[in-house]
């Protein structure tokens, strides 16, 4: 719970702060007077005023978060002296307000490129994205995509690592005769998924499934050769991973034990790889023997004498400063389509609610990946970065996406909207927000319970 607690605040600070950050700087490029910087809320526990304008910069006792004061005539009890009302936030050009408000926003997505960017730059392990045997009557099974088919691309993105398959599903949802790339033995074909239909619901299977594709992790991995069994009469070694048995590729876990078992005592050829890489073929004779079958009875079953595990296809992946901060865009383009395509799902009833997700959820999510490490924790912050902008970015008046409105409208009329209009508007955006906030916190406290 503390470490929960302490990573939701520490996301909070940094998302928030940064998203602030973004004001004030755009705010100084346009000429307000910034009065206050706090980086928090609540009683000041420190303060020092800096630069020209003395701007007091702050820390305040609650950690989550931080805002920015302008200078305001509109603001209620504040005083402005009329050699400096030129710089009063009201006083600007639309175009000014307009570009000072999404900066907070927009500067969430920036910080969610870098992040992003970061972990491309620092280079880690993935998954390859290669197939297995599809679900079948699946439309993945209809378009004959086979068991070690590599994915090459899937849409207009290449795809390295399984994320990236994973991203580019969710970014293309709704779409019809996107083409999938597959190299298959070194030819390459392309087939083409109708993915109208697939929900990002948490009521849902995942897209994956929803097509009927399965995911092919690896080649099992041999270890614990028992002394005189068959596997180290036959010159099987520990870490000795299996290409194949008879012919048959790229078996599964499960599928070689399950063959070894149905073999009975005929020989079987199977080709294995060593630890430096060196293939080499091999026949081994199964013998009946007692094992215990899991739930403490002996039975009788042919075995070589061997734990199977498996060994994960993985790649590294790494990018130099160009291609790292491109990754970053491009996965900051993925997460902020496919979160788009989320809210219209729920809007249009086709998801549920169930998805909006709140403080409850992500403080519980904030703790299990800074558990897991920095790099799992940047990602959770990046994307949470994401939803921060493109949440504030809702044309909902009270967030900034609601200033952003009535900016449009003053452009496209040519003067502001009158207060009362601005006033009313601002409490139906209470309520809206009001009313998202219960809903999410409502979401939250079910699923503490299930």
């Amino acid at each position: 719970m503390v470490t929960a607690l302490l990573a939701f605040a520490v996301a909070l600070g940094i998302l928030i702060t940064f998203h602030e950050l973004g004001h004030y700087l755009v705010a100084r490029l346009c000429g307000v007077k910034v009065l206050t910087f706090s980086f928090g809320f609540g009683p000041k526990l420190f303060s020092k005023r800096l630069g020209r304008d003395k701007t007091e910069w702050c820390i305040s006792a609650l950690p989550l978060g931080g805002y920015v004061s302008m200078l305001d005539e509109r603001q209620e009890g504040m005083v402005v002296d009329p050699a400096e009302a030129h710089r009063a936030f009201n006083r600007q050009s639309v175009y000014k307000r307009f570009a000072i408000v999404a900066a907070g926003p927009i500067a969430n997505i920036l910080l969610a490129i870098i992040f992003y960017a970061i972990m491309a730059w620092s280079g880690q392990p993935e998954i390859r994205p290669v197939m297995d045997t599809p679900v079948a009557q699946s439309q993945a099974a209809q378009l004959q995509i086979q068991r070690l088919d590599q994915v090459v691309s899937f849409g207009d993105k290449k795809i390295e690592g399984l994320e990236d398959f994973n991203w580019a599903i969710l970014e293309h949802i709704g779409e019809s005769n996107v083409p999938l790339v597959l190299d298959r033995g070194g030819t390459r074909f392309t087939v083409e998924f109708d993915l109208r239909d697939i929900k990002i619901d948490e009521d849902s299977t995942s897209p994956f499934a929803q097509l009927g594709i399965n995911l092919w992790y690896g080649y099992p991995v041999l270890f614990n050769i028992q002394k005189g069994s068959p596997a180290a009469l036959a010159g099987i070694k520990d870490g000795d991973v299996v290409l194949s048995a008879d012919g048959h590729h790229g078996l599964s876990v499960q599928e070689l034990v399950n063959y070894i078992k149905d073999k009975g005592e005929t020989p079987i050829r199977l080709v294995l790889q060593n630890e430096e890489g060196q293939a080499r073929e091999v026949i081994v004779r199964p013998q009946v023997r007692a094992v215990d079958d899991g739930k403490g009875n002996q039975v009788e079953r042919p075995v070589i004498g061997v734990n199977v595990g498996i060994k994960p296809n993985l790649i590294w992946l790494s990018k130099g400063p160009v291609d790292g901060l491109m990754a970053g865009v491009d996965r900051t383009i993925s997460i902020t389509k496919t979160t788009y395509k989320a809210v219209v799902q729920m809007i249009t009833g086709e998801a549920s609610t169930k998805n909006l997700t709140g403080p409850v959820t992500i403080a519980d999510y904030a703790g299990k990946t800074a558990q897991m490490g920095w790099r799992v924790y940047l990602s959770f912050l990046a994307m949470i970065s994401v939803s921060l902008g493109l949440l504030n970015l809702l044309p909902i008046p009270l967030l900034d996406g609601g200033h952003l409105l009535y900016y449009l409208v003053e452009i496209l009329r040519g003067r502001p909207l009158p207060e009362w209009v601005m006033q009313a508007g601002q409490k139906v955006g209470l309520l809206i927000v009001l009313a998202l906030g219960a809903l999410a916190l409502s979401n939250d406290f079910i699923r503490l319970i299930q």
